[in-house]
């Protein structure tokens, strides 16, 4: 038998391992397609993004189509057939919602900005510059940019609010006046909740009480699905002064649950009483602690049994901030009675026969009421609670009377200058007694058409009440443009500055000349080479200006990011025409606020929350953060890892030829490319190159 030789044979290893070369292909190739997709929705002249799903509760072929011109929403329906792209589609979607949140806008620009910003740091990254480095000067120059936005902030009116509105809503005046209009009416506190309308006209509806920054312990009080939300009628509140963290207060906890739920629903159940006896029941506390795990596991437990529909008898809210006295003005105004911490028995026993101690014959005496409370996972709404509001609505005499005590002690401290964080705790408490609270419902032809613009105007007021509490700037990213402006011809100045003295101290040495037009120029290469080795390589100098190349090049990178995006803002408005609509962002510039798309003109109307922007560059650097800082990935299974397969090749060539070129050198650097280019000459005209000539 003879003897088979597989020779050359290389045994390759499969794994699920992504290492960080074809990771960052892969991040690149994600921000780039996320980029694209929300950037078709920029600015008033973007266009609307259709999309579609099929019900999958229902067999059925058919469609639902809906449209909007919210880049959070077009991200979030983007799917992706590859680990890597959906993962970072789902982390860049999550950082997104919370800019939302706040300010109702940004996610486009967030996206687009943080494409712009990895593709130029990466960049940086393949010229040697240390990965760890480059985070840190982005990570201050996002700082420095925050503090620079901030200090151009100014007070916000009720014309800025029709202006922000009009400019979320892209041009919509209608809207737009019916916000304003509702500010006007309830004032800068007012906090307005938007939904869609069954019918094709808009409308607004006003309600009066509190609006608190905490909301539900869990999504297992959820009773609507829809608005993901727990809705309340006429709930029976009872507030906490003291945290849960006592067998005393885990007791009266229990309490609550045995007297004011599970009693009423066992009556109910074996019809001893009717279901509209049966109250809901809000329990507000500051904090609640481990030991009380078993108890809320129990009670989540209990609610997850239930379908949404069916739930809403009950709601926990904890972390109200006690320091504010939050939880007394709620007391105050629902009517119920602060539920105390005892530590000495005599004091228990004095306040039981005074009926202010809880015990299990009188613990429904401390609850208060009001007319409906909804609570979702950030804020607690109490509406038109008892002792705020007459039955005509006018405020009753007991609110009137509160209001003013609270209001003569911060004009007290306003006129002492003292006390600056009771200042603040006075206005935040005051400001939330005296909001209003107004349901918006967005109307429209069809379902589509009132689901697209409810988008807008969700963006639009969340704007607005963030510019109301915030202040405003000029909108359309003009402010970061702005700041990183500034920052990089600091930087390029700081760079001058120091090679001016470099280049005097060459030219006092006679190594450096100027030529006819007044440009540097080598006298002599070796004697130039000798002085930089002996006078500038390895000196204080040489590494102060290297750092200031490094600072340009990194400013330079946000600035260009910044400038990108821009160009996308007004390339609908001069026909798609790239050229154009550089010179635009140019004028932005040079005329100190953004061009009006609408208007044609630099009108100063185009406005959003001072907050916005600060946001964004948040957002930014938790995104450029989270890619840098991972380094390789592992999929699901290593058979399926296209990864490292060898299909990389073309896109990475297409990624080093998208990565731009920042042309920030060093004076060294150009003098000595002067000299190569002088030797090359020389060194053609004395070997001139010989041509083969062909018989």
């Amino acid at each position: 038998m003879s003897e088979v030789k597989v020779e050359n044979e290389e045994f390759k290893l499969v794994s699920n391992v992504v290492p960080e070369k074809e990771l960052r292909q892969a991040q690149l190739r994600a921000l780039k397609l996320f980029a694209d997709t929300v950037g078709k929705t920029y600015g008033p002249m973007g266009g609307y993004t259709a999309y579609s799903f099929r019900d999958p509760n229902k067999n059925t072929k058919a469609i639902n189509c809906y449209y909007t011109k919210d880049g959070l929403t077009a991200l979030k329906h983007i799917d992706i057939d590859k680990p890597i792209e959906d993962i970072l589609r789902d982390d860049i979607r999550t950082i997104c919602t919370q800019v939302v949140k706040t300010i109702g806008d940004g996610t486009t620009s967030a996206v687009l900005l943080s494409y712009y910003v990895f593709e130029g740091m990466l960049k940086l990254q393949k010229e040697g510059y240390p990965k760890r480095q480059i985070i840190k000067l982005f990570k201050e120059f996002i700082a420095d940019g925050i503090k620079r936005i901030l200090e151009s902030k100014k007070d916000c009116t009720l014309e800025d609010i029709f202006n922000i509105a009009k400019t979320s809503l892209n041009g919509n005046e209608e809207i737009a006046k019916m916000i304003e209009n509702i500010y006007k009416e309830c004032g800068m506190d007012v906090f307005i909740d938007v939904s869609a309308s069954n019918t094709k006209d808009s409308k607004v509806k006003i309600y009066k009480g509190m609006t608190y920054d905490e909301g539900f312990i869990d999504p297992c009080f959820i009773n609507n699905e829809k608005d993901k939300t727990c809705e309340m009628p006429s709930p029976r509140i009872y507030v906490f002064e003291s945290p849960v963290d006592t067998p005393q207060m885990h007791a009266l906890f229990q309490l609550i649950i045995e007297e004011e739920i599970n009693k009423p629903i066992q009556a109910m159940n074996s019809g001893k009483k009717p279901k509209d006896e049966v109250h809901p029941v809000l329990i507000i506390c500051p904090t609640i602690s481990r030991d009380m795990n078993s108890t809320i596991d129990q009670l989540i437990n209990e609610m997850n049994m239930h379908p949404a529909n069916q739930r809403g008898f009950i709601c926990v809210v904890a972390n109200i901030d006690n320091d504010n006295q939050y939880l007394m003005d709620i007391s105050k105004l629902t009517g119920a009675k602060l539920l105390k911490k005892y530590i000495d028995k005599k004091n228990y026993e004095a306040d039981q026969k005074k009926g202010l101690a809880p015990t299990p014959f009188n613990i429904k005496s401390f609850a208060g009421t009001a007319e409906k409370a909804v609570i979702d996972n950030m804020s607690t709404r109490i509406i038109n609670p008892k002792n705020m509001f007459e039955k005509d609505g006018s405020y009753t005499e007991f609110f009137k009377n509160y209001l003013e005590v609270l209001e003569n002690d911060l004009n007290k401290y306003e006129e002492t200058h003292e006390e600056l964080l009771k200042i603040g705790k006075l206005k935040r408490r005051i400001n939330i007694l005296k909001a209003n609270m107004v349901d918006f419902f967005v109307g429209g032809i069809g379902t589509s058409d009132r689901m697209a613009l409810t988008d807008s105007v969700e963006d639009a007021v969340l704007n607005c009440r963030s510019a109301a509490q915030e202040g405003v700037c000029n909108g359309a990213n003009f402010e970061g443009l702005k700041a990183f402006n500034q920052i990089s011809i600091e930087c390029s100045e700081s760079k001058t500055s120091l090679e001016n003295g470099l280049l005097k101290a060459m030219k006092d040495a006679g190594v450096v000349e100027e030529d006819e037009e007044g440009n540097p120029k080598v006298k002599d290469t070796k004697a130039f080479d000798a002085w930089i080795h002996t006078n500038y390589n390895g000196s204080e100098l040489k590494e102060t200006i290297d750092d200031c190349i490094f600072r340009n090049r990194v400013a330079e990178i946000i600035l260009t990011a910044y400038f990108s995006a821009a160009v996308q803002l007004y390339k609908p408005y001069v026909d798609d025409n790239d050229a154009k609509a550089a010179m635009v962002v140019a004028s932005t510039l040079t005329q100190k606020k953004p061009l009006n798309i609408i208007t044609d003109e630099y009108d100063g109307t185009v406005l959003t929350s001072a907050k916005t922007e600060p946001a964004i560059l948040d957002s930014i650097s938790r995104i450029i953060s989270l890619l840098f800082d991972t380094n390789q990935f592992l999929v699901p299974d290593a058979r399926f890892n296209i990864y490292t397969m060898g299909h990389e090749e073309e896109t990475e060539s297409n990624m080093d030829k998208s990565l731009r070129e920042v042309k920030t050198v060093s004076l060294v650097d150009k003098l000595y490319d002067q000299c190569t280019k002088q030797e090359q000459k020389e060194h053609e005209t004395v070997n001139p190159v010989q041509q083969d000539i062909s018989l």
